[in-house]
This record gives C-alpha cells, sequence and structure tokens, in this order.
C-alpha cells in the first residue's frame, strides 16, 4: 500500500511540476492521506529565493485542482491542501538536506539494526550518507538506513 501512495505521489508531482514552476514555484514534497474512496492531497509549494505567500498558494490550488479533475488516475474524491513547507519542514529526500547544512534537524534513521530518532547538526550531506552531529558524537548514515528527517526551526531549538 505505501508503495501505491509513492507512486501516485510521483505521478501527481510529474503532472503538476512544470505548471507550478510556470507560477514562480516548485514543489517542495506531497503527501497523500486517507482511505480507498476519499484522500487528502498536500502540495508543499517552495520558491528558491522568497517566501510562499497566500497568493502562491491560491494560484497554485487553481491551476492543480483543475489538472488533478482531469487526471484519470485519480478515480477517488479527494480534497486538496496547498501549503509551504513552513519553518519545521519536512525532508522528503536527502538531496533537499544540501541547502540546510549547520542547520539543527530532527532525523529518523536505523543505526546497528534499531530504528533512532537523533537531534543534532547537519555536517555533510552526499548522494549516499549524511553526517551529523547529536550529543557531541558524529554519525554517518547511510541512505538506505535514512528514514525521514525535518528542519527544527528557531521556535524549537
Amino acid at each position: 500500500m505505501l508503495c501505491k501512495r509513492k507512486m501516485l505521489e510521483q505521478k501527481i508531482a510529474d503532472i503538476l511540476e512544470k505548471d507550478i514552476e510556470s507560477l514562480g514555484c516548485f514543489i517542495w514534497g506531497i503527501e497523500i492521506s486517507g482511505g480507498s474512496f476519499s484522500k487528502h492531497i498536500v502540495i508543499y509549494i517552495d520558491k528558491k529565493d522568497d517566501l510562499i505567500t497566500l497568493e502562491d498558494c491560491e494560484n497554485v490550488n487553481i491551476q492543480a485542482r483543475e489538472v488533478l479533475d482531469n487526471f484519470s488516475e485519480l478515480n477517488f474524491n479527494f480534497s486538496l491542501e496547498i501549503s509551504s513547507p513552513g519553518i519545521d519542514r519536512k525532508f522528503f529526500n536527502i538531496n533537499q538536506l544540501k541547502d540546510y547544512l549547520g542547520e539543527t534537524i530532527n532525523l529518523s534513521c536505523f543505526l546497528d539494526g534499531k530504528k533512532c530518532k537523533l537531534k543534532g547538526e547537519l555536517k555533510e550531506v552526499s548522494d549516499e550518507e549524511i553526517s551529523l552531529v547529536s550529543e557531541g558524537q558524529i554519525y554517518q548514515i547511510l541512505k538506505g538506513d535514512y528514514l525521514s528527517s525535518n528542519l527544527l526551526g528557531a521556535t524549537n531549538e
């Protein structure tokens, strides 16, 4: 079930990418929740050098709704939400971390075969691993052991 959901999120990203870019934004990530007959789709948008405004969200919502209403693979009822990733942004893939070196993040991963949560400073990111300093210790997390992470905004430090 998780694989189908991820595949659908990717298909939605693929069909909306150019439309959203034409509005001056890009897709940060997509989340789908809900059951078989009704789902909630959240599309997180961002801009390279500017903040997301309410107007950006409204414009993307109008465009995305039009495209998704005509997307044959969405054979269920859905609600649509457009949002900025916010100050505590979730990272949807390792490559997104590269712009946040030196920042404090929460990270879930596997260490020595056990699920683990770390809070620390992001030191390095490559295509294959993440380096994080947590409580004075350096952790090297391989891409295959990475589960999820989010930025800790100024209010959470």
